[in-house]
C-alpha cells in the first residue's frame, strides 16, 4: 500500500510519521536528498472493501480524496460507505451533501482515515442531514487476521426515533409527528423545515424575514409572498402538528410559539426532533 515518489536509491535510515492531514510519511535520509512513500489510496480502499465484505457497484475513485467503497451485504438501510481523505471544517459540508445527492435512496456514511475534529456547528449541519463521519482507526478490528479490517456493521445506523418525535424528510417531502403524515402544502412544508432546523440545534426564534422567505423560494410560487402569510402558514402547520397529535383544539400544549416581532419557534425538546 506504500509506493515511492520518487525512484529508489540507497538508504542509511528511515523515520514514520502521521501527518497532521492524517497521512502516513515515511521519510528516509540518504545521499541524494529525502525519499518519501505515499500510502496508495486505492490500493487502502480495495483493501477496506475485501476486509469489510462490502458489495455492490465496484470500487471508484471519484476524485483524489473520495473513494466509493460500497455497502454491506443484505443491509436494510442501504447504507453506502465512502472513504474520503482530508476532511476539514471547509469541505465537510460540501462534501457530505455531494455524497448525499449522489446517493439518491441511500444512506452516505463517511470514513476518514484518521479522528477528525470538526467544528460544533459543522457536526450539527451533518447531523441534521443525517450524515455519519467516522474514524478508520476507531473502527479497526484488532483481533483480525488481515490489516484494515474495520467493523462497520453498527456505523451510521439511523436513529431510532421516539414516538413524539418530528421526523422530516426533505428529499421525499414528507412531515410525521407521532408517526402521522403531516398533510401540508409545499411552501407549508419548507417554513416547517426551517423551524425545526432552529428547534434540532439552538432551539431559538426564527425571524419574520427567514420564514417568509422559505415562504417565497419555491417554484410553487407565482408572485412573492405577503408578511401576513406567514401568520397564515404557521396556523397551519400548528393545526397539522395538533391533528397529528391527536391534541384538541383549545389544549394547553403548546407546540409552535411566537414572539412580538413576529417570528417562531417550534416548543420541542431538540432531540426529538430529527432529519432523516
Amino acid at each position: 500500500m506504500l509506493r515511492y515518489r520518487r525512484a529508489a536509491d540507497d538508504l542509511d535510515l528511515c523515520s514514520i510519521a502521521v501527518a497532521d492531514d492524517g497521512e502516513l510519511v515515511v521519510e528516509g535520509e540518504a545521499s541524494g536528498g529525502h525519499r518519501w512513500l505515499d500510502i496508495d489510496f486505492r490500493s487502502v480502499g480495495m483493501l477496506v472493501r475485501r476486509t469489510a465484505g462490502l458489495v455492490g457497484p465496484p470500487l471508484e475513485r471519484l476524485n483524489d480524496r473520495i473513494i466509493h467503497l460500497g455497502q454491506l451485504p443484505g443491509d436494510i438501510h442501504r447504507r453506502v460507505f465512502y472513504l474520503v481523505r482530508l476532511l476539514n471544517d471547509a469541505n465537510a459540508l460540501d462534501v457530505a451533501l455531494a455524497l448525499r445527492g449522489r446517493s439518491s435512496g441511500t444512506l452516505p456514511v463517511i470514513v476518514t482515515p484518521m479522528t477528525r475534529d470538526l467544528a460544533l456547528d459543522v457536526g450539527r449541519r451533518l447531523e441534521l442531514e443525517g450524515i455519519t463521519v467516522a474514524s478508520a482507526i476507531d473502527l479497526l478490528d484488532e483481533q483480525a487476521a488481515v490489516p484494515m479490517a474495520l467493523n462497520l456493521a453498527d456505523v451510521g445506523l439511523p436513529k431510532q426515533a421516539p414516538p413524539d418525535a418530528l421526523e422530516i424528510d426533505e428529499h421525499a417531502q414528507t412531515a410525521h409527528f407521532h408517526r402521522v403524515r403531516l398533510e401540508l402544502e409545499p411552501r407549508h412544508f419548507r417554513m416547517l423545515v426551517i423551524l425545526a432546523r432552529e428547534a434540532a440545534t439552538d432551539g431559538g426564534i426564527v425571524p419574520p424575514d427567514d420564514l417568509l422567505a422559505a415562504l417565497a423560494e419555491g417554484k410553487d410560487e407565482d408572485h412573492q409572498p405577503q408578511p401576513e402569510q406567514v401568520t397564515v402558514a404557521a396556523s397551519r402547520i400548528r393545526k397539522a402538528l395538533r391533528d397529528a397529535a391527536g391534541m384538541q383544539p383549545d389544549g394547553k400544549r403548546v407546540l409552535l410559539k411566537n414572539d412580538r416581532k413576529g417570528g417562531y419557534a417550534l416548543a420541542m425538546d431538540k432531540r426529538k426532533v430529527l432529519f432523516v
